[in-house]
């Protein structure tokens, strides 16, 4: 018999609470917790967190503005107010923000060691999709051990083998189970540990908390090759760096230079392995970094054909 697991869903964005509208999967629960006010105590089950509140499945007579304290089943307490409610459902506004990884953490850590599993945790995300000989970019809607939802413009089919590069991990196996218009959910081929997981979205989080500089107008125009005849494009492209591999776009290419566009902080010097559509890809030297660009050195120069294969068939202008 298949285990139930959390059905909760954890935000890492800042949103006010909304009426929760997600199918709850099989063989899921909603994590219980308790809603406190001034002289009485609702049971409810926890439907979704964000930074900064809640949405709660309960039934209790409570208006909006009323002072409440909502008691997770890790027994963190997070004062707060009532924003609104409706008749079986209530929405929950805290009087300051909370650390979502960390109040993941604390449930992990209060179950046994055998139930230890990270629930659903909604993030917004670059993924390169990979399917046959394909790579397209996409967004994620929300991870978990298991698997991932996604935004793409693939064409998507059930049982499709796919492979996902996410930024920091490394690439993971998985199979359509379903698809609809540009969404799709997949499975991965063996589960992520939560040992593995919970680091990367703390990463994550510190990294949406820190910003992430844009590209000046300045790199935009003229961009980072000192080469008049570098050919100008939009492709993505992935960057390993020792185990870990990250998303990038590349922006401009010469037979010797690269220039790409990735969320990766890489150093002048660092050795890459530079993966680019049609071709495969090749190691390469970070030579200098830029608003969020880095300028990379070729090992090896491209070959004129190669360089046909990823900008199909463009030449300099």
């Amino acid at each position: 018999m298949q285990p139930v697991r959390s059905g909760t869903v954890f935000s890492l964005a800042a949103d006010p609470p909304r009426a929760f509208a997600d199918a709850r999967e099989a063989h899921t629960a909603f994590d219980a917790a308790l809603l406190i006010a001034a002289d009485a105590q609702f049971p409810c089950s926890l439907e979704k967190l964000t930074a900064v509140g809640a949405t709660l499945c309960l039934t209790a007579s409570l208006a909006a503005g009323d002072a409440i304290t909502l008691e997770l089943s890790n027994g963190q307490g997070i004062a707060g107010r009532v924003e609104w409610i409706t008749e079986g459902e209530a929405g929950i506004l805290f009087d300051q923000p909370i650390d979502v990884i960390g109040t993941i953490a604390r449930t992990i850590a209060a179950l046994p060691a055998d139930r230890r599993h990270l629930p659903r945790v909604e993030l917004r995300q670059t993924v390169a999709i990979r399917q046959g000989g394909r790579v397209e970019h996409g967004r994620t809607r929300n991870i978990s051990q298991g698997g991932l939802a996604i935004e793409s413009t693939l064409d998507l089919k059930r049982d499709d083998p796919v492979q996902l590069t996410l930024d920091g991990l490394r690439p993971l196996g998985g199979t359509v189970r379903w698809a609809r218009e540009r969404l799709a959910g997949i499975a991965f081929d063996e589960d992520l540990g939560w040992q593995t997981l919970m680091p990367w979205l703390r990463g994550v989080q510190q990294a949406a908390l820190a910003g992430v500089p844009a590209t000046s107008v300045e790199a935009e125009a003229e961009g980072m090759i000192p080469d008049k005849h570098a050919i100008r494009l939009d492709a993505p492209a992935r960057v390993r760096e020792g185990v870990r591999w990250w998303n990038a776009r590349v922006r401009g290419i010469t037979a010797q230079l690269v220039e790409l566009e990735t969320r990766a902080h890489l150093l002048p010097g660092a050795q890459l392995w530079v993966s680019l559509p049609e071709i495969g890809g090749g190691p390469a030297s970070v030579v200098e970094t830029a608003n969020g660009r880095i300028l990379c050195e070729f090992r090896l120069p491209l070959r004129p054909s190669d360089l046909g294969a990823i900008t199909g068939q463009r030449r300099p202008t």
